[in-house]
């Protein structure tokens, strides 16, 4: 029987970010992982699909620059080599990992752990008995009703990552994120993209106003948006049924992209309490109803995020070594790699209105930037909501490159700042940065590059 201070069940951004931290605190760790070191992030999520977006993008940027000087004959992709470079981006954060655990000192155990316990888990014919234990399992892709998974025909975004057969029609089922993002690489890549959603538009829980800078861009492209529809599969037949409509639809391929589902299989049995829609209900302290035992990342309630699950991760090892966090983090990004970018920080107008809470508007447009207009990218805006006391609520971008200002908006919110402190704040010139402080500038009717209306 191995002994640890901590075992840890998962190696994704939750797991192991939780690893690492347990050992830099003084803790014997050891995380036990049964497919994928650096979990579907790193391997079939977040990094591949950001791999693929930015080599894809290079065709947007031709195309946009075709007539300033820019000669392009004979332009093409070979995806064996993308999805070769691809691989080799992963293959190289996979071993920064595995090397971050040798000199932690942390023990990798492959194969599928099977929570004996509050201080056991089994892996094959060994038993591995540990003080606290934290699960970190994951989420996988969801089916939908009548359409299942059969690798070839219906795939998932795990499938659709290998880029090498690139279907003539593609059909999406679900506009959020995956789907958004999906879209835009397998257009660029030459697919006919259709997309169906059951709900009433793209991008749920969005802004609706920046949402729809992206929802009109797509359909700009030739993307073919199907809203409040569903796909309904009849013996070998597809069709597309919205309302009383039944329309058939003969894709090439399926991409499912509704939704994903918890990995908690089996805790249940285990006597840890599971909420009824598959997430493990846990404390403020990411405690289950064993003492000992934690749930972090995509398997508890909030949302599922690899940047969240690191944070749980981070908060979760400090609770176990320390006693409590450092820190409590309040604000999560939520960021649509597509095409433009968007992102999402606290409260949005729609929220904000439901709840019935007064608010103020900054806005600036990327029209007006100087940094955008060099790039040929001017499509999108910058939002800030404030209440009666200028307090920042939330912020709201739409554009080119919005993830990487994403991180600006998020240390505004956390550490409460008002929005004079960015519009006090001297951002380089010329950036797309700056139109975070004009935004601001604008909540004053104080922006120098618009009129303030």
């Amino acid at each position: 029987m191995k002994k640890f201070d901590v075992a840890v069940i998962g190696a994704g951004p939750g797991g192991y970010v939780a690893a690492i931290r347990l050992a830099q605190l003084g803790k014997s760790v050891c995380v036990i992982e049964k497919e994928y070191v650096g979990g579907v992030c790193l391997n079939v999520g977040c990094i591949p699909t950001k791999a693929l977006l930015e080599v894809t993008s290079v065709k947007e940027k031709v195309e946009l620059f075709i007539n300033k000087g820019v000669s392009c004959e004979g332009f093409k992709f070979e995806p064996e080599k993308i999805n070769q470079w691809k691989k080799n981006v992963v293959m190289r954060l996979v071993k920064g990992v595995e090397y971050l655990f040798r000199q932690y000192g942390i023990q990798l155990i492959r194969g599928e752990a099977v929570l004996s316990s509050e201080k056991q888990v089994r892996v094959g014919d060994e038993i591995i008995e540990a003080d606290s234990i934290v699960l970190a399992t994951g989420s996988s892709p969801k089916a939908i009703p009548g359409v299942n998974f059969d690798d070839k025909m219906v795939i998932d975004s795990t499938q659709a990552l290998e880029v090498l057969d690139i279907p003539p029609h593609l059909l999406i089922v679900g506009a959020g994120v995956i789907g958004v993002e999906m879209a835009s690489i397998y257009r660029r890549l030459g697919s006919e993209v259709t997309i169906v959603e059951i709900l009433p538009d793209i991008l749920m829980g969005f802004d609706r106003e920046a949402a729809s800078i992206i929802k009109r861009f797509m359909e700009r492209k030739g993307i073919k948006l199907y809203l409040e529809s569903r796909l309904l599969k009849e013996g070998d037949e597809y069709f597309i049924v919205k309302g009383s409509e039944k329309m058939p639809v003969k894709p090439d391929r399926i991409l499912l992209a509704a939704g994903r589902k918890p990995n908690t299989e089996g805790f249940h049995q285990m006597g840890i309490e599971i909420l009824d829609n598959g997430l493990v209900k846990v404390d403020e302290s990411y405690r289950t109803s064993f003492q000992n035992v934690y749930a972090i990342g995509d398997i508890i309630p909030g949302p599922q995020l690899a940047h969240r699950a690191s944070r749980d991760g981070i908060q979760v090892a400090e609770q176990i070594a320390l006693g409590a966090p450092l820190h409590r983090a309040e604000y999560i990004p939520s960021v649509v790699y597509g095409d433009p970018e968007l992102v999402k920080l606290g409260y949005t107008e729609e929220e904000l209105q439901e709840k019935g809470i007064n608010y103020r508007t900054g806005k600036f447009p990327f029209q007006a930037n100087g940094r955008a207009l060099t790039q040929e990218n001017t499509l999108g805006f910058i939002k800030i909501l404030a209440d009666e006391k200028d307090r920042i609520l939330g912020i709201h971008m739409v554009g080119p490159h919005v993830s990487e200002l994403a991180g600006t908006g998020t240390l505004a919110l956390e550490n409460h700042l008002k929005v004079e402190d960015i519009a006090r704040t001297v951002f380089p010139h010329p950036t797309l940065s700056e139109a975070i402080m004009e935004c601001a500038e604008n909540y004053y009717k104080k922006s120098i590059h618009i009129l303030n209306k």
